[in-house]
């Protein structure tokens, strides 16, 4: 137990019981009458911190005052008589929190594997899923029902809401508010254990993996994933589940970690989220040994056509603008010029000039009455009239980074080195 705090509050308790025995001429204080409410966890005494180690504070007034008459294994008894001596309700938390947590701490020590010894061996690949990946899936299990158990006895003791407490007592946010947002409070425990499993789930393909995440593990993580969240949408309404989605799918996590130059609102996240999930239900991952037939010219064009209508469709929702920025920033070149500073007038002006190349190029190779001479020097022409043209706007640095990283499109007009 915090040393600081046991200190604060022996220094209340003594207050308390010095107080009380001015007023009985040097009576004892016997310990608050409480009901012998008895639960099934308890906890092993801690002994008193040394009031006469050196350096430690005085506590003047109780000379026979002990830690143990106040600290009993009935976590419910302990509460009460805190609470009796006029101990603040934060500090009655952060105590049975400590003490509860001493009970938990060793369980699940003793389910972790063992950390193994340093090799020195700095060039070995390591496992990135850390070492709870190791684990076996019996003993993930125990893992989260020691958790639940904790968490439990926890509310038990000191109310269902004693986390959101906890933050209000370290003035931090509630984060069950943002984690559950729309999810009535009844309906959280049963979601959180839907999540929690499938959680498990993935991290059982995982570890089977080892690491390395091809196509065979992404399906299996797909159905995984489907699985559980045909679970939660017989659990909770559509607009809870589409909410439970924006919040913590992989599509939204995915365009979280994309967006951080567009800076999406909240409605044009909605609508971003929305497209995203279309797109990826339009282009499925394939896997080629499953499938390796590839797609027809038909099945091409219509999901081209579809492609198109998810197009016109976000365009409508965020505008055309922001439609084109959002497009743009999927595109490495053009995120890495967006990091080094360019404005994005200049990017739209870029890829303006991109698809203007792109086009007098297709004009010139379908004009039947150009010789290969005549057509291969038109098309050199337009290489470097681009080039100049981007760099003019760029400056010469950064057209030459937008190039070496995004300029294959110019090499397709026409080789770099048929312009020299």
């Amino acid at each position: 137990m915090n040393l600081r705090l046991v200190l604060l509050v022996l220094c209340l308790v003594g207050n308390a019981l010095l107080a009380t025995a001015l007023l009985r001429h040097g009576s004892n204080s016997p310990r608050p009458a409480v009901s012998e409410t008895k639960i099934s966890a308890t906890t092993d005494q801690v002994e008193s911190p040394q009031t006469n180690a050196p350096g430690a504070a005085t506590i003047t007034g109780t000379p026979d005052f002990q830690w143990s008459q106040l600290e009993t294994p009935d976590f419910a008894v302990y509460i009460a008589w805190l609470r009796a001596f006029g101990v603040p309700e934060p500090t009655v938390r952060d105590i049975i929190f400590g003490a509860v947590e001493a009970i938990y701490r060793p369980k699940r020590a003793a389910l972790r594997p063992p950390k193994k010894p340093d090799d020195g061996k700095f060039w070995v690949r390591h496992n990135f899923y850390g070492a709870d990946s190791q684990m076996t899936k019996a003993q993930r299990e125990q893992m989260r029902a020691l958790q639940k158990e904790e968490s439990d006895l926890l509310k038990s003791l000191l109310g269902q809401d004693v986390y959101q407490q906890r933050a209000k007592d370290a003035s931090s946010p509630d984060w069950t508010d943002r984690y559950f947002a729309s999810i009535p409070k009844e309906l959280r425990d049963k979601v959180q254990d839907i999540d929690g499993r499938m959680n498990e789930a993935k991290q059982e393909i995982y570890a089977a993996a080892n690491g390395y995440v091809d196509q065979d593990t992404q399906a299996d993580l797909r159905t995984v994933e489907k699985k559980f969240h045909d679970e939660l949408a017989a659990v909770l309404t559509p607009e809870q589940l589409l909410d439970w989605d924006l919040r913590h799918s992989d599509t939204a996590n995915q365009l979280k970690n994309n967006l951080s130059a567009f800076d999406p609102n909240e409605a044009e996240f909605r609508a971003l989220f929305k497209y995203q999930q279309a797109a990826q239900d339009l282009n499925p991952p394939r896997n080629p040994d499953d499938d390796p037939a590839p797609p027809t010219a038909d099945e091409r064009k219509a999901l081209q056509e579809k492609q198109k209508e998810l197009d016109a469709g976000l365009a409508q929702a965020i505008g055309d603008d922001r439609a084109k920025e959002y497009k743009l920033e999927q595109d490495w070149g053009y995120r890495n010029l967006i990091d080094t500073g360019v404005p994005k007038d200049a990017l739209f002006k870029v890829d303006d000039m991109k698809n203007q190349a792109q086009a007098a190029a297709q004009k010139i190779r379908s004009d039947p009455t150009l010789s290969s001479d005549q057509r291969a020097q038109a098309l050199s022409a337009i290489h470097t009239e681009t080039q100049n043209g981007i760099n003019g706007l760029l400056g010469d640095k950064q057209g030459k980074r937008y190039f070496n990283q995004s300029g294959w499109w110019l090499n397709n007009i026409a080789p770099a080195s048929s312009t020299r």
